[in-house]
């Protein structure tokens, strides 16, 4: 059976990475994939499994500059991601047993006790009405060219990019860890400006958690991006560095301490 052979389009869509990623993952020499006739990248069966090694010590918490998947033995990896597997279906099954054995008991006409009832209540999530999601919204006066610089020097997750009938953009979505975050046109009745339109000052700034605030400064600073200060401790306790996006937002990058 011949092995694969995939663009790097198709890479990031079938492995839900966006194409950043991949080539951050070059910038860092963990890849190397090979280089058809027209300069594309290619991505063989060596190179899937190299991805699929860094990925998997990703999700394992390792951070990005301790990965080595040459030094990863594969069947060890995957041990451990199945007992990672393991125990979160462990704490399932414990969840489904006590709620088995309360709806056993109301079955039986017998009333769940308090010590039962706080159980099946440490089970579940909250319910404070109204707060379902965070959406953050930043004014750019060129939400395109913000769209593209975001993803490619801070590497934001693309999201969608609406546009007008001439083709102007008017809206665009991305994807920040847990977040997700909005670009808007600037609006003079709503009071919404670019910092480009108030000599540089911001009235609001984003402050985003990395597993490894020293590699995405050098890949910020790498990318162009104006960088503040570079990543101290402070004594908030966060290893933080700070910069400013093409039009003079201000973004933090915080890895918390340890020890």
């Amino acid at each position: 059976m011949p092995g694969m052979d995939l663009g790097i389009g198709d890479v990031a869509h079938r492995t839900g990475l966006t194409e950043r990623t991949l080539r951050y993952y070059e910038e860092l020499g963990l890849l190397s994939p090979t280089r058809d006739a027209g300069d594309r990248r290619r991505y063989d069966t060596a190179t899937l499994d190299r991805l699929y090694r860094i990925r998997l010590l990703r999700e394992l918490g390792t951070p990005v500059a301790e990965v080595d998947p040459d030094a990863s033995d594969l069947p060890a990896l995957t041990r451990r991601h199945l007992g990672d597997l393991d125990r979160r279906l462990g704490e399932l099954a414990r969840q489904r047993e006590r709620v088995r054995a309360v709806e056993d008991r109301l079955l039986a006409g017998d009333p769940p006790g308090d010590d039962a009832l706080l159980d099946l209540l440490a089970g579940l999530t909250g319910d404070e009405p109204g707060l379902t999601r965070r959406i953050t919204l930043l004014t750019y006066r060129d939400i395109a060219a913000a769209h593209a610089w975001l993803v490619e020097v801070f590497g934001l997750a693309s999201g969608e990019l609406t546009r007008d009938e001439d083709g102007v953009a008017r809206h665009g979505e991305l994807y920040v860890g847990d977040g997700v975050l909005w670009l808007h046109g600037e609006h003079e009745s709503a009071r919404m400006a670019s910092p480009l339109s108030t000599g540089g000052f911001v009235t609001a700034s984003l402050a985003v958690h990395v597993d490894d605030v020293d590699a995405h400064h050098e890949r910020s600073a790498a990318a162009g991006a104006e960088i503040a200060y570079p990543p101290v401790d402070q004594p908030y306790g966060y290893r933080e560095y700070s910069a400013r996006d093409l039009e003079g937002h201000y973004w933090s990058f915080q890895q918390p301490l340890t020890g």
